[in-house]
């Protein structure tokens, strides 16, 4: 830099060291020891010690020199050395001077006593002068700049004519700071043209004239020696700041353009710094940029970050975004005025290059400092209109109503208040947003448009959410307004839906019926919504009449999944009212579909066959059921039925082996009482007695709490008479009470209290009434459901040990109605313990029992989900397949199994179809398990190393799923991850403090709070 002194060493005498002089003394010694043989002679000669003297002085023997000047001079004293010598006697007075310098030279205590002796006692001589010369040189040289001045002084003083001391004295002056009195020197000398210090004369001269601010005559002092090789390449650097302080702006640009043309810009980088700051000053930004690019690179991590900042600045004037932002993220990140400026101008320029997730966060940074108040209310406020922009309505509230607290008279208060209702719309918080625009005082057309979706959007999610009051509610409020058509029409579809659903049918039928004949996707709505409110209130001849309609339309009136099941319902209606062949028509026009019901569609159509005497082609198509639908559920009806034809035609021999066929073949079947009973009753009709009783006698050992005990009972009394064996039945009797006792009122009224403290949610006591129940009555029908309740109290109270135990005797009593819920609970706690096998053997008893599609399915997306974490990839996979075919008879199940797929996909590195799948998750439906696809879409991405890709995927977080707040911070985590990746470490903290602030969910805090610390752990 300009201001840095060049070392004095090169410009001054050499000074003499100790080591030298030990190395003279010996020299000289030595000289003096080789020459003693010949002194002797030499003595008659009386200037031979002078000039020997002389020779030793010449080679820096200085002590040596010393001693013959001292031999030299004792014949001449007339009483040792305190005589005075005879001043006219040349010789002897220089060789006195040489006796003081040598002292001086050599270190010798009491040189400077010499040195005064000498001026003193021949002041008029040349050496007097000179010997104050020499010893300020040799203080000069040792940078003993106070005793230097000392003689120097006294040598200038006297008359000394000698520029050098000039030069020294002056350089003295400048290293004790005193530059009053070094300039006036430094300017004698410079202008001495026979001087070898005129050079740094002029250049010391130059640098005081700066300090000085004497600017023109800096230039002149530097000007006289640019051409200099020891000054060359440090002059340019100051003329051009002479010039830049005087803001000779025109005069800097005519000398320093030319010379960086012509030397290269070789060692002059600040020269191209002040050429680029005159630039940027005129807003000539385009030509400042080679200039600044020049400095920059010879700068390097040691240029200014405010010299960065107008490099980027004038890149970003001239539409060099990308170079700009290069330049400038180094800065944003810092907590000075630069790095506000900075960060603001790098948003900017991540707009101008479409990037508006890095945007976001430069405009974040430059809000979070404070130097200068206008740069941080209009970065808060782009900030904020980012949010919107990205769909991020809720932090988008969150920013511009902070916004508008803390700038309440800003210039962007209109603009900041209009945002904030489309904020809160597209924040997905319909309530706060319908409350903030209720309490409007004026309400233009645009804000009652938006009121409308608002409304309509709360009542639909009120819907899915089975709040079905506020539902209705909130669609009244949306059918106030009535701005968009499509909007009033999907209020009321939705309005008769939600009547629909708290079976109220009279009330949404007129609703459905308004719209039921429009051409919009909800007149085909409505009329699947008229077919089941009239199926629902058994009204199955008008229900006919809009399933009839609704199938006719085909998909152009709803889903496929929704014209099959239309289509199976419209074969019930017929069926209901007994018209047989419309029935297996519409039954056969489902199996054709490939319905997820074609199994029922199936059975009902061999139950028909049955009703109408076809008894043969029934039989036939209960066969095609059980070999076509194994593992459905109407496998076992099927079989009960097949065995029912026989018996129902008197084949007795024939129904009894297909009823055995049941029993024996599906134990676990609730169809095994009924089929038990029947084939007792077949036994009986061909008076097979002993059978008979066997199997009546089953079922009231094994099935006490079922609907043909009672009938069980009288078919045994009557069979033990008709074997002559009535006196049989007492016993039976007697074990029936025992098992059933007769008096079961207190034991009602003692599991009743038991059951309703355990409504109540006083689980403790529900244990021990429960307890207490199941010890008085240990062969109650009631047992399971006690069990069962003895469970869910043991669950509520964290004790899984005591709550598996009673879950798993209902399972293996295997009868129980209780017998789905509780392997379901057992199921749950069992994923809970890790104990994954028998959790799946819990799923395996559902699957196997359930008499609903939805048992089934729920039991299904439970084991694919612990088929998962075993893992069990290839099993999870399979298990989602079914649940895709099943249908969405669980809301969310086929979202659910989707995602599953994905998952699986990923996790086995194959990302082509884990992306297509998550992409299908998301399509289905905006809910939990989408978000989650949508998270898994930029992890894959991520993993694949395309960061860009996967912060774009990660974003669309904002617009979709912003209100899962889980998933949300999961996402911008990755986000953050991204970055580091790209080494955007600004816009992965930025990120991470946006978490911090925003999010909700502890878990996302405390995540991104590790990864935070983390980040700056390593800076």
């Amino acid at each position: 830099m300009p201001y840095s002194n060049p070392q004095l060493g090169q410009y001054l005498t050499v000074r003499f060291s100790p080591d030298r002089w030990l190395f003279s003394l010996v020299f000289g010694l030595l000289t003096l020891l080789s020459a003693s043989a010949q002194r002797t002679q030499s003595y008659s000669e009386p200037d031979y010690h002078y000039r020997n003297g002389q020779e030793l002085f010449e080679k820096h023997n200085y002590a040596a020199a010393r001693y013959e000047f001292r031999q030299y001079l004792e014949p001449r004293r007339g009483d040792g050395t305190r005589t005075l010598l005879n001043t006219s006697d040349q010789n002897a007075v220089e060789a006195e001077y040489y006796i003081a310098l040598t002292s001086l030279y050599i270190d010798e205590p009491g040189a400077e006593v010499l040195v005064d002796r000498f001026v003193k006692n021949h002041s008029q001589h040349p050496k007097a002068s000179q010997l104050y010369g020499d010893l300020g040189t040799y203080y000069y040289t040792r940078q003993d700049y106070s005793k230097a001045i000392n003689f120097l002084e006294k040598a200038v003083a006297q008359g000394g004519a000698n520029a050098t001391f000039k030069y020294q004295l002056a350089l003295s002056y400048y290293n004790t700071q005193d530059l009053q009195r070094a300039l006036p020197l430094l300017n004698d000398v410079k202008r001495d043209a026979n001087s070898p210090d005129a050079p740094a004369a002029s250049y010391y001269a130059g640098i005081i004239n700066f300090r000085n601010k004497n600017f023109n005559e800096a230039v002149t002092d530097f000007r006289r020696i640019e051409s200099n090789p020891t000054y060359k390449d440090q002059v340019p650097n100051w003329i051009a700041q002479a010039l830049y302080r005087q803001r000779r702006f025109d005069d800097l640009l005519a000398y320093t353009e030319p010379l960086l043309r012509r030397t290269g810009g070789a060692g002059l980088s600040e020269v191209a710094l002040f050429t680029a700051e005159v630039y940027y000053q005129q807003n000539q930004f385009a030509k400042a940029i080679p200039y600044y690019k020049q400095y920059i690179n010879a700068a390097g991590a040691k240029a200014p970050g405010a010299v960065k900042f107008r490099y980027g600045q004038s890149l970003f004037r001239t539409g060099a975004y990308p170079e700009a932002i290069t330049q400038l993220k180094t800065l944003a990140g810092g907590k000075d005025t630069t790095a506000q400026y900075a960060a603001y101008t790098l948003g900017v320029s991540y707009l101008q290059t479409q990037n508006p997730a890095y945007a976001l966060n430069a405009f974040d940074q430059a809000g979070r400092l404070a130097f200068n108040r206008d740069i941080q209310e209009e970065a808060r406020f782009n900030h904020a209109k980012l949010l919107l922009d990205q769909n991020n309505g809720a932090d988008a509230v969150k920013e511009l109503t902070a916004f508008l607290k803390q700038y309440p008279n800003s210039k962007f208060e209109n603009e900041a208040n209009e945002l904030v209702g489309e904020a809160y719309f597209a924040s997905n918080n319909y309530p706060a947003a319908i409350a903030y625009i209720e309490g409007l005082k004026r309400r233009t057309p645009k804000i009652n448009a938006t009121y409308q979706r608002l409304t309509y959007n709360q009542g639909v999610s009120d819907f899915n959410a089975e709040r079905y009051p506020q539902a209705v509610a909130n669609l009244d409020k949306s059918l106030k307004f009535p701005v968009d058509p499509e909007l009033q029409q999907g209020a009321q579809f939705w309005k008769a839906e939600a009547y629909s659903a708290g079976k109220q049918y009279d009330t949404a039928i007129p609703l459905y019926a308004s719209i039921a004949k429009s051409t919009g996707s909800y007149g085909g709505k409505s009329l699947y919504g008229l077919g089941y409110a009239y199926y629902n209130k058994k009204d199955y001849a008008r229900a006919q009449t809009y399933f009839r309609d609704f199938v006719g339309r085909g998909t152009g009136a709803g889903d496929p999944a929704q014209v099959q099941d239309a289509t199976i319902r419209l074969a019930d209606s017929y069926f209901a009212t007994k018209q047989y062949e419309n029935a297996m028509r519409y039954y056969d026009q489902a199996i054709s579909q490939n319905a997820p019901d074609k199994d029922y569609a199936s059975y009902q159509k061999a139950v028909i066959l049955s009703y109408v005497g076809r008894d043969a082609e029934a039989k036939a198509q209960f066969d095609q059921v059980q070999r076509q639908y194994p593992n459905s559920r109407f496998v076992d009806e099927a079989l009960f039925q097949t065995a029912n034809v026989d018996f129902e035609k008197g084949a007795y021999q024939v129904a009894i082996r297909g009823f055995s066929k049941l029993i024996d073949g599906k134990p676990n079947s609730t169809l095994v009482p009924a089929a038990l009973l029947k084939r007792a009753i077949a036994y009986g009709n061909i008076q097979q007695y002993d059978p008979a009783v066997a199997d009546y006698k089953r079922i009231l050992a094994d099935y006490g709490d079922s609907d043909q005990a009672q009938s069980a009972l009288l078919g045994i009394q009557n069979t033990l008479n008709d074997a002559g064996r009535p006196e049989e039945f007492s016993q039976v009797l007697g074990q029936y009470k025992k098992s059933n006792p007769a008096s079961t009122d207190v034991e009602k009224v003692q599991f009743e209290n038991a059951k309703d403290i355990y409504a109540n949610q006083k689980y403790q006591q529900a244990i021990q009434s429960l307890l207490a129940f199941m010890q008085e009555y240990p062969a109650s029908p009631n047992t399971n459901e006690a069990r069962y309740y003895l469970a869910e109290s043991y669950r509520q109270t964290d004790d899984v040990a005591n709550a598996l135990r009673y879950y798993n005797l209902i399972i293996a009593d295997n009868k129980s109605d209780f017998l789905i819920r509780a392997a379901t609970r057992a199921a749950d706690l069992e994923i809970k313990q890790k104990n994954y096998p028998r959790a799946i053997r819990n799923y395996q008893v559902i699957l196997a029992k359930a008499n609903g599609k939805a048992d089934q399915v729920t039991a299904q997306l439970g084991m694919m989900d612990t088929y998962f974490v075993i893992p069990k990839l290839d099993s999870a996979a399979a298990i989602a397949r079914e649940v895709l075919v099943a249908g969405n008879v669980v809301p969310g199940a086929q979202n659910r199994a989707q995602l599953m797929l994905g998952k699986v996909a990923l996790n086995k590195g194959d990302y082509k179809t884990a992306q297509a799948d998550f992409e299908k998750t998301i399509a289905l439906a905006k809910d939990i398990n989408g978000a989650e696809a949508q998270y898994y879409l930029g992890d894959l991405l991520y993993r694949q190393k395309k960061y860009k890709e996967s912060v774009a995927s990660l974003l669309k977080f904002n617009e979709q799923f912003s209100e899962f707040e889980y998933w949300k911070g999961k996402a911008f985590i990755l986000v953050a991850d991204n970055n580091v990746a790209q080494d955007e470490m600004a816009q992965a903290k930025a990120v991470l403090n946006s978490i911090i602030e925003n999010s909700s969910d502890e878990a996302i805090i405390a995540e991104a709070k590790q990864k935070l610390a983390s980040l700056e752990s390593k800076n």
